[in-house]
């Protein structure tokens, strides 16, 4: 059996800062780029959150890889115990598991180079009908995990969809491009580290530790 013994409080920190690290350095190099001097073309595709196979994106996979993983183990839980919500865990599970496959991959900028307008509106209208299918899921939620589920949640669509609007018309070789995919990026990585923290608090039933099993036990989570 595969267990870990997980403190809530070092994970979220650990993701924290790792990011906020990736995210200052995208900053710091087109600061520099547009107001001092010209940055070297591999040293801004190194750290650029707006390129794919960098630094930023494989965080931000690893990011989503991990709160997908805490997805299947409560759907895992869900459907142990023959839980009303159980099939909507899973199906949030599979969201994620999308998501995080997209960000490695990078399946919306495929999407959004074959179609116009751009993939942005599909993904509102995606997350409208979302937000209904999960409205009983969210009834059924303690008062303090849904809280925190909705605060993830508007961070993270503020950046995914609403940012990406915003950025669309602006010119891709501008500092006000870089700083709104900045704000974009920033907003969809915290968004899913609020959302691991909230799983992990729901999960672990308000401790800051507990054995994490990868297999169903007793005697663990």
């Amino acid at each position: 059996m595969f267990e870990v013994r997980l403190n809530r409080a070092r994970l979220v920190r650990f993701l924290s800062i790792t990011a906020t690290v990736l995210l200052a350095m995208h900053l710091v190099l087109y600061l520099i780029h547009f107001l001092v001097e010209e940055v070297p073309w591999y040293l801004l595709q190194l750290f650029d959150v707006n390129e794919e196979h960098n630094l930023p994106t494989w965080f931000s996979g690893f990011n989503l890889g991990i709160t997908t993983l805490f997805l299947w183990l409560i759907s895992r839980e869900k459907r142990r115990l023959e839980d009303d919500q159980a099939r909507r865990w899973f199906v949030l599970f599979l969201g994620f598991f999308y998501l995080f496959v997209d960000e490695i991959a990078g399946l919306h900028e495929t999407v959004n180079s074959i179609f116009e307008p751009s993939w942005a509106w599909g993904g509102l209208m995606i997350v409208l009908l979302f937000g209904m299918y999960f409205m009983p899921f969210l009834r059924s939620l303690p008062r303090q995990t849904l809280v925190q589920f909705m605060v993830a949640g508007a961070v993270f669509v503020g950046g995914a969809v609403i940012m990406e609007l915003v950025g669309e018309p602006l010119d891709g070789d501008s500092l006000a491009y870089a700083i709104s995919t900045l704000v974009e990026e920033s907003m969809e990585i915290f968004g899913v580290i609020l959302f691991t923290r909230a799983q992990l608090n729901y999960l672990m039933g308000g401790k800051h530790e507990a054995l994490i099993s990868m297999l169903p036990s007793k005697d663990t989570i």
